[in-house]
């Protein structure tokens, strides 16, 4: 029978026999034909055998790799959560860094089992404090101040203390940190990418913690620790896997993270900017370069591996076993384990018994393949022509369909093809059409939210530029008001009228800069530019100050002022003290002007942890507030009833008070019921210091004249306001300086390339060219270095000082200035020297000040105005210097004696004594009459 009859025979029986029996039948006879069954299937199981114990083997291998990481990264997070606690227990604060270096290093300390690189934190405002363990096993401290400063690197002792300083680098900010940004981004904990060390170049790693303020919910800053990739290498090395067999850990996007070989993760470049991250693809170790090609050809994206997968592949004709095991937390990372064993490694007894079985079998398998051909013939021409048609439907010809030839499985099937063919096309066309939809709301919403963003950096850049403009356009009028008043209340021609009328002017002037200061002062809170200027002080005094201040004042109240400081509060500390004092200032004051009977009184109580924590208590006996105003008594411009019947204040002091309270670290709380008074309740942290910290404070000294001998020194004065000018000449001129003036910058730099003055008054802030420009161009230039530029500002934020300074002027004063600041400053950068008024330093040091001090008698007092009395009374009370100084020279044209007396007290800011003087005047019996 020849081939075409028998293929026409079968094709005649299988149209009504089923597919099953056609298969099952030749191969019956090619199984029971072949000798070589045995060697076959032993060759199979043993193949297997091989492959169960490679599965198992690379299975152990993956859980104990994957088992580490979790161990090696575990301990990044119970630091964080450590330190996490330590700042919500208030064991350490923000602004405390000291204690929290301290930290840092005892947390590196207790991890030396599983050692950490990296354990630091950063602040909101940019600081930062770390301990990193260097490669040889010391430790060093690196530091940042708040708002992005040089970047301090020091060596440590055996106990964690700063040594000294080993490096400074370049302005550091930690917000600009892949750290500090992903912990933000993810408003909790959240490992970081891969990232190069910004010394070394070595991989790191870290995890990251934001710390918020617990009643606000205001970021505070972020805590991390970093641990090293090559740890992770070092670990993937000592793991006996087979002969040649290898594990690595790549990301998804490929990049290779550790391997058990000995090449680096990184590409290393001459600069650590330029590192790059080595690929898994671009290995120079043929099984990971080749193994990291298969799994990107088999998944195409190596985001699709979700599960463990057990692969194999070819190389070198080599058959590889690949175990990829997905390794994933939930602070975000996302890595795949690999590991890789030849089949080699295991298989060559098992080849060998192979090759005998192959000749034992090679007869029979020439039977069974004749019988294999007919057989496959019959079952592959439909198959491949199902083959080819789903080729083509993969391509995306849908339109053609199969013609149905047969009724057995294979027709079932062809109809099952064309049926689904069909359906693809319908469900390709629906899905176009929701792509399309779907690519048109993105593109609206794109759009809008460009829109918003667009919109809130608008109302951003207003605000500032708002803040700015405030403050110059209302502070530079004030400077000229102020300065001129100062100048004329100096003559000594003026009539009793025009005294009176110049101390007018000053009072309001001062008012209005009180109040304006209070504006911008919230106004910058609310925009976050506000800073902590701590100082040593001793508290002790600052207390007796303010007793003194207000005795008085409740005296003449009838009410009873308590102080009650607790033994333990330490006398010398370090904190914002002009904060301090404004915040209790406000306090006391608001407690007296609304308390008719009873009393006031200030607790002041410490608490010791790691740190002091000092309690301040204001209590009165007034009307008290009602309970549905105090949720809005913190609120700027919102005064209570009680506040509004007075019609005194502003109602900006509690929220400025409040905002202080905050900035020092602490919480002010109130308290309060209708008819039996108020309390006010705020705590702050401090650091005690000793009694040598404490600097003395100078008495001032008024200029008269210049000390003879001196060269004539060339001053040019730089403004566009003419009123601004005008005053400076007049507070220079009749001292001897040379003067001339320029109302912009490009006039500035005319004169000073003609005139070459030794010293130039600058305005910033000018039309035609501004202060910066003119103080470039004038620095460029060599000779431009031996002249003095010093910065006049209206600005009120202090990081406009350094942006002043940076453009190259020597100093920096704000608007409005006083004339000690302006003869210092010209002290500091010409030389020059004064003469001055009779020192202030001793009472008792003259003849002529004893005469001063027994003009101090009630007698003295007694002829003097009720309201003048009334008025330098109100103003020592409230320690208004520039308003004592208006009062003591009105008293000059009554009794010049007393109030040169008053001069010397007010020198050296002996307040409390006049304050004492004015009340035993007031006792006296001429007084008395008259008041």
């Amino acid at each position: 029978m020849s081939i075409k009859s028998l293929n026409r025979l079968v094709a005649k029986i299988s149209g009504k026999v089923p597919l099953r029996t056609v298969l099952i039948v030749p191969f019956m006879l090619q199984i029971f034909a072949a000798v070589g069954l045995t060697g076959y299937l032993s060759f199979r199981n043993g193949q297997e055998a091989v492959s169960d114990l490679v599965t198992k083997l690379q299975s152990g291998i993956n859980a104990r790799v994957a088992d580490k990481i979790k161990t090696y990264l575990e301990v990044p997070n119970s630091i964080n959560k450590s330190n996490s606690r330590a700042f919500q227990r208030g064991f350490w604060r923000f602004n405390d860094f000291t204690s929290q270096e301290r930290q840092l290093w005892d947390e590196t300390q207790l991890s030396s089992w599983s050692p950490m690189t990296i354990i630091g934190f950063g602040t909101a405002l940019g600081g930062h404090r770390a301990v990193e363990r260097l490669g040889d096993g010391t430790f060093v401290i690196r530091a940042a101040k708040d708002g992005g400063g040089p970047y301090t690197t020091y060596t440590v002792d055996d106990r964690g203390n700063p040594t000294k300083v080993i490096s400074i680098s370049n302005r550091f900010d930690s917000r600009q940190r892949p750290w500090y940004q992903v912990a933000v981004q993810a408003k909790g904990s959240a490992w970081t990418s891969i990232y190069p060390h910004i010394y070394t170049g070595e991989l790191l790693l870290a995890l990251a913690k934001p710390i918020y303020e617990e009643k606000t919910g205001k970021l505070l800053g972020v805590t991390y620790a970093i641990r090293t990739i090559d740890e992770i290498s070092k670990f993937l090395k000592s793991i006996e896997i087979s002969g040649s067999g290898q594990v690595f850990i790549m990301e998804r996007d490929g990049s290779l993270v550790a391997n058990s070989n000995q090449e680096k993760a990184y590409i290393k470049r001459s600069s650590v900017k330029e590192q790059k991250r080595l690929l898994a693809i671009d290995s120079s170790n043929q099984l990971v370069r080749f193994t990291a090609k298969y799994l990107s050809s088999r998944f195409g994206n190596l985001n699709k591996i979700h599960s463990t997968q057990q692969l194999d592949f070819l190389l070198d004709g080599k058959r590889q076993f690949v175990q990829v095991l997905p390794f994933q937390d939930r602070r975000g990372l996302n890595w795949l384990i690999v590991a890789i064993i030849p089949e080699s490694d295991f298989m060559e007894q098992i080849n060998a018994n192979t090759r005998t079985t192959i000749l034992l079998c090679l007869a029979a398998l020439i039977v069974a393949t004749f019988v294999g051909v007919i057989t496959a013939r019959w079952v592959t021409q439909p198959i491949l022509r199902l083959n080819a048609a789903a080729t083509a439907l993969s391509e995306g010809k849908l339109e053609g369909t199969l013609e149905v030839e047969r009724s057995d499985e294979l027709g079932n099937m062809t109809r099952a093809f064309n049926q689904m063919a069909i359906q693809l096309k319908e469900s390709f066309a629906a899905l176009e059409n929701a792509n399309s939809e779907l690519e048109i709301k993105v593109q609206k919403r794109t759009a809008e939210l460009q829109k918003a963003k667009s919109a809130a950096d608008a109302a951003n850049q207003a605000k500032s530029e708002f803040l700015a403009n405030m403050s110059h356009e209302l502070r530079t009028p004030l400077n000229a008001i102020l300065g001129f008043a100062q100048l004329m209340n100096r003559a000594g021609s003026l009539t009793l009228e025009q005294q009176q009328n110049i101390g007018i002017i000053s009072r309001s002037g001062e008012h209005l800069l009180r109040l304006i200061n209070q504006v911008l002062e919230l106004s910058k809170i609310e925009a976050g530019r506000i800073t902590l200027n701590e100082e040593n002080f001793d508290l002790y005094c600052l207390l007796e100050d303010l007793e003194d201040m207000f005795r008085l004042k409740a005296e003449d109240k009838d009410l009873q002022l308590i102080f009650d400081l607790s033994p333990t509060v330490p006398q010398y500390l370090r904190t914002d003290e002009v904060k301090l004092r404004q915040v209790l200032i406000n306090l006391l004051n608001n407690a007296i002007k609304f308390t008719d009977f009873g009393g006031v009184s200030l607790k002041v109580k410490s608490q010791k942890a790691d740190f002091f924590l000092l309690t301040f208590e204001v209590e009165d006996t007034g009307p008290g507030i009602a309970p549905d105003e105090l949720n809005n008594l913190f609120e700027a411009f919102v005064q209570t009833k009680t506040g509004k019947t007075s019609h005194q204040g502003t109602g900006l002091g509690l929220a400025i008070s409040r905002q202080f309270v905050k900035l020092m670290g602490g919480e002010m709380t109130v308290s309060s019921e209708v008819g039996k008074g108020t309390i006010f309740k705020f705590d702050i942290a401090i650091a005690p210091v000793d009694a040598t910290d404490i600097k003395t404070k100078q008495s001032p000294r008024r200029v008269i004249s210049l000390e003879p001998n001196q060269p004539r020194y060339r001053i040019l004065v730089v403004d566009d306001r003419w009123e601004n000018r005008h005053l400076l000449y007049k507070m220079l001129q009749p001292l001897g300086f040379d003067l001339q003036e320029a109302s912009n910058g490009l006039e500035a730099i005319e004169i000073w390339s003609s005139w070459r003055p030794h010293l130039i008054w600058m305005d910033m802030r000018m039309p035609v060219m501004d202060g910066y420009e003119a103080t470039k161009h004038i620095k460029t230039h060599t000779k431009g270095q031996a002249t003095a530029i010093i910065a006049l500002t209206a600005s009120v934020f202090e990081e406009e000082k350094a942006v002043v300074l940076s453009a190259g002027c020597d100093d920096f004063l704000r608007k409005p200035f006083r004339e000690a600041d302006i003869f210092e400053a010209m002290h500091k950068h010409l030389g020059v020297n004064y003469i001055y008024d009779e020192p202030t330093d001793s009472i008792d040091s003259t003849q002529k000040e004893g005469g001063r001090q027994n003009a101090l008698t009630p007698a003295a007092f007694s002829a003097l105005p009720i309201e003048l009395l009334a008025n330098l009374e109100q103003a020592a009370t409230q320690i208004d210097m520039n308003m004592i100084d208006i009062y003591i020279n009105e008293i000059r044209t009554y009794n010049p004696n007393l109030s040169d007396g008053l001069a010397s007290l007010a020198a050296g800011f002996q307040y409390d004594d006049i304050l004492t003087l004015i009340q035993t005047a007031k006792n006296h019996k001429g007084i008395e009459k008259n008041v």
